[in-house]
């Protein structure tokens, strides 16, 4: 029998979580992400930790969705794939563009995955990952595709239960799953085929040039004149909340803040608000209390004393950042001043046209995007 390492001897292999233990483990938080971090008990797990981009969408695992028989297993293997990383010598199978660590939304629809494979297991009487054999793994892989995956999309069926087993590798406690046979066997004799999935040849008209001609344009000019500035903002706006974050309070900060808006308040001129559209403008507090020393709790109380919230919704005014503006649209600079609230807006459009600019030179799709990045990610293997 072998004994199985310690997490010291081997630093790939987690031990157990407690009951308490947070879902997302502090090394892989962000020094500038404050979401609330869920518990290893929780029906509920917010993967919200693992989500710095202010554009995304912030995500969650429902444990209630997956059979109580299973959920514990599950469980398990979820926390090690959030908290673990694959082995280099597993990454060296899986082509060059393969990480050792997934997105939160991969993360999401990796457990949609297992959940919904322990929900078909629990339907055929299996109520143990360990007794989930050859002959199961080849019929839920089966009758996946009576939903009508194609070839593509049932390659990242195929790669996400194999991570099943990798993951349940990676626990001191495995549950003793077995290797899905497509994995050792190759993929093909595991997906629809070709004809069935109707997507080898590709039916999609491309866009016509009378739209993505201006769209294409637009998105040059967006990576090439506005970059910089856009950039430089983002890096100011992370730098101002990091800082606002971390100021504790003082009598200096306090004296500073009064110092900054009493005079707008008592002048009655605008108040830095962060106004977006279609929203109601508040006070921006990150702001003013990085530009004033102060914390966020005194800009809070301070607020509360003076009416400022009212006063932001009445006269709302700019946070402007102190970064140049370099671009020129018509040979005059494109914007007077970049703005606090608006930095993350702008770093997602600049991504937008980023991947705009990409997709076309590669000659995609839009939903071509998702399975070849896939296949990519695994050429030399099934994930």
């Amino acid at each position: 029998m072998t004994t199985a390492l310690l997490p010291e001897h081997d630093p790939y292999v987690l031990a157990a979580p407690a009951p308490d233990s947070p879902v997302v483990t502090a090394q892989w938080i962000s020094s500038g992400n404050h979401h609330a971090n869920s518990r290893y008990r929780d029906l509920t797990w917010s993967l919200a930790p693992l989500i710095d981009n202010p554009g995304a969408s912030l995500t969650a695992l429902h444990w209630k969705n997956c059979p109580e028989a299973l959920r514990g297993q599950v469980k398990l293997a979820a926390w090690t794939m959030i908290n673990g990383q694959l082995r280099p010598t597993l990454l060296q199978t899986r082509g060059v563009r393969a990480r050792a660590r997934s997105s939160a939304s991969d993360l999401r629809e990796t457990c949609r995955e297992w959940l919904r494979l322990a929900r078909w297991l629990c339907d055929q009487g299996v109520t143990d990952l360990a007794a989930c054999g050859r002959e199961e793994w080849s019929a839920y892989a089966a009758q996946r595709w009576d939903d009508g995956i194609g070839r593509d999309g049932a390659v990242k069926v195929l790669g996400r239960l194999t991570d099943l087993w990798v993951f349940d590798n990676l626990t001191l406690v495995p549950t003793g799953v077995i290797r899905p046979p497509w994995d050792t066997e190759g993929a093909d004799d595991y997906l629809p085929p070709a004809e069935a999935a109707g997507r080898r040849e590709n039916t999609t008209e491309p866009l016509s040039p009378g739209v993505i001609g201006p769209l294409l344009v637009w998105s040059i000019r967006m990576v090439e004149d506005f970059a910089d500035d856009i950039m430089a903002a983002w890096a100011e706006n992370r730098r101002l909340t990091d800082l606002a974050t971390s100021t504790p309070p003082t009598p200096a900060g306090q004296a500073a803040l009064a110092a900054f808006l009493l005079p707008r308040i008592e002048a009655g001129t605008a108040i830095p608000a962060t106004a977006r559209t279609n929203t109601t403008p508040q006070i921006a507090r990150t702001f003013i209390a990085a530009t004033t020393g102060s914390s966020l709790r005194q800009v809070d109380r301070f607020a509360r004393r003076h009416g400022l919230g009212e006063l932001a919704t009445r006269r709302p005014g700019p946070a402007s950042l102190d970064v140049p503006i370099t671009g020129l649209l018509d040979g005059r600079p494109w914007r007077e001043h970049l703005d606090f609230a608006e930095a993350g807006e702008l770093m997602r459009h600049l991504g937008t046209a980023a991947v705009i600019i990409c997709l076309y030179l590669t000659g995609m799709r839009p939903q071509e995007n998702g399975a070849e990045l896939h296949l990519m990610q695994h050429s030399g293997g099934s994930k």
